[in-house]
Formats: structure tokens, sequence, C-alpha cells
């Protein structure tokens, strides 16, 4: 008998996915200062149980991560409060120009068979582990060289990170597509469509498979003051599926109308196509990239009227509600608050529910 290839079975199973009609609640945003946590620059998030989340800054003096109990309904997931309890790392050992670590970090995962953090540093191309009191411990992922300092789009390196205990898998890419892979969608490459490769790690920390990515096409003209279209972050799930944010930032030239567009979409390694370093990603089958389907959207916007705007860039699992649904919690990044006096931009936790 036939066996039906592996493209094939990828997409029945996601076809019976949408089938099954997985639906997603979005209870919207709520800003962390309601709750007096201070402005930062979050940009990553990871559950460390009962209640309590680690977060990464990428604009802090310090290398570490902040520490924060966040409450949620057990019936309906919204945020009830939040408390911090303070910042936990040591001083950088490299400071740039304006006197934040070089690390740059980004992206933040839990590991639960050794109690440890690991970070993932943007500036440095490295997933390094700490401690819970956030010392480092020496111990790093086996980063492949194909993700190195030189082969990336500068300020488009690894900004997404999870690990997922019921799989033994650490996961990370880069925000946008690396040198060798092409160009990177940009005001110089319009319309361009981002490679990316989703790297796996084990236990062990080493390198154990790599899946070809294709983005979504970004805008095509009008870039604005600022612009920015990669993956933001990663989510690993129980059952080996992971989700990726697209996220797309657009700063328009007086900031009025600006806005971030956001899509989750959901992809299942274990059904796709391995490949490796030397893998030529221009060249490779259409086919051999992973299937994705989409999860969920939305966009947040800067208007006269509304101060929304929110530039999410962390993910993780939230709490698992009464009726045995699982929540997803997103944190944006608001540059510290950037802006005037009452008009600064805030630092949101954003809640979807998820129906199955």
């Amino acid at each position: 008998m036939t066996r039906p290839n592996a493209f094939l079975c990828s997409l029945l199973l996601l076809l019976a996915s949408a089938a099954r009609g997985q639906q997603v609640t979005d209870l919207g945003q709520v800003p962390m200062s309601r709750w007096g946590v201070p402005a930062a620059n979050y940009s990553g998030i990871t559950s460390l149980g009962d209640g309590r989340y680690a977060l990464v800054s990428d604009k802090e003096s310090a290398d570490g991560f902040y520490v924060m109990h966040i409450v949620q309904d057990a019936a309906t997931g919204r945020v009830d409060s939040i408390r911090t309890e303070g910042f936990r790392g040591r001083p950088a050992a490299t400071l740039s120009s304006d006197g934040m670590s070089r690390r740059d970090a980004e992206g933040i995962a839990f590991f639960p068979p050794a109690g440890t953090l690991f970070v993932s540093g943007e500036g440095d191309q490295q997933i390094l582990e700490y401690a819970l009191d956030g010392q480092p411990t020496g111990r790093r992922l086996a980063v492949p060289a194909i993700f190195g300092t030189d082969r990336i789009v500068g300020n488009y390196g690894f900004e997404a990170l999870t690990y997922q205990p019921a799989t033994h898998r650490f996961w990370t890419t880069t925000e946008s597509t690396l040198k060798a892979d092409g160009p990177a969608a940009s005001p110089s490459a319009p319309g361009e469509q981002n490679l990316l490769r989703l790297q796996a790690f084990d236990d062990s920390l080493q390198p154990v498979a790599q899946y070809a990515y294709r983005m979504d096409r970004g805008r095509k003209e009008k870039f604005g003051k600022i612009y920015a279209l990669g993956v933001s972050a990663l989510l690993a799930l129980p059952d080996g599926r992971l989700l990726v944010l697209e996220r797309e930032a657009y700063v328009a030239p007086n900031y009025v109308g600006s806005q971030v567009v956001c899509k989750i979409f959901v992809v299942q390694p274990d059904q796709g196509w391995q490949i490796d370093s030397q893998t030529d990603l221009r060249r490779l089958d259409p086919n051999r990239f992973l299937v994705k389907r989409l999860l969920h959207t939305f966009t947040t916007r800067l208007s006269p009227f509304s101060l929304a705007f929110a530039n999410y860039e962390g993910m993780c699992l939230g709490r698992r509600l009464t009726d045995g649904r699982q929540t997803i919690l997103l944190v944006a990044d608001s540059q510290g608050g950037y802006g005037k006096v009452g008009l600064q931009l805030k630092d949101y936790l954003r809640v979807l529910v998820l129906s199955d």
C-alpha cells in the first residue's frame, strides 16, 4: 500500500484541526501600570508555575529578568492583579553607548528539569542559562554557526524563545531572514517574504532539528518612520504544536495612524520536513516549508482617540481555567513608556483563551 507523503499528512492534520473549529476568545489588553508595574521594554515572558512569571526587558543596564505574580480569574482568564517581585540579575559585562546591556535580551524560557531560565540575546546571538536569582550558570544552548552575529540582519536576531517540558524541546528562530537566505522584508525590499529557520534543541542543550518557515508578506509601500516585520514570539504547546507570532509594526510619520498587526499561526513540526544549515531556502521546494494555519489575528492602533498601540513581543501559557480551557498571555513592549507625559505608550498584557 502506498504511504501518503509527509506534506499530505501535515495538510490533512491541519484541515482536520480547522474542521474541529478551535476558537480563540480575545479578552483584549490591559495596562500593567494599573497595578503599579513600572514601565520597561518587556520583550519576553515565561511561566514559572503557580501564577509566577519571569519577563525580560531588552533595554536594561543589567543582565537578568523581572519576576511577577499574575493572578487570572479562574473562570474567565481575565487579569485580576499583578504584583512585581523586582529584578533579578547582575551588572552587564558590556554596555552600549547608551548604558544598556549589549546582550539585548529578547526571549525567555523556563527549564523545569534544572529549575533554571534560558534567555536569548539579540546582541550576541547566544542563549544563556540563568539561575532563578538571575546569576548565569555558565551553560548555554549549542547554537549552530548559521545563526551567528555575522549571519543576521542587524537587530533581527533571536527575538523568540520557548521550551515545552512535555516534548523536551527548546525552540527559537531569528526575527527575520538570515543574510544567507535572501533579502529581509524592509522598506528597501518591499513585499519580500521572510524565510526563517525554526531551530529545536533537546534537554542536553544540543540542536536536534531545523525546519523552514515562510512568513506572510508585509506591506509594499508607506513605511513611515519605523517599520518592522518579523517573528517576535514562539510558544510550544504540550501536544507538539508550535504557535508563531508574526508581527508587522508601522509607525506613521506623525505617529497618528501607527499600527501593529499581529498574526498567530499554528504549525506542527513533527509533520514537516527537516532541513539543515546547508539547505538553500531560496531554492527549497515550497511544499517543504511548514504548513501553517492562522489561529488568531488582531491589530492595535494609535489614533487621536486611542493610545492602544502595542507592540507584542512575548507569549507564554497562562493558567488553565476551571472548564479546562487554556489561556495564553502576551506582553507588549512600550519602549519604557515612550512619549510625552499623558501621551505615553503602555506595557500591556493581553489574554487569549483557547477552546481546546
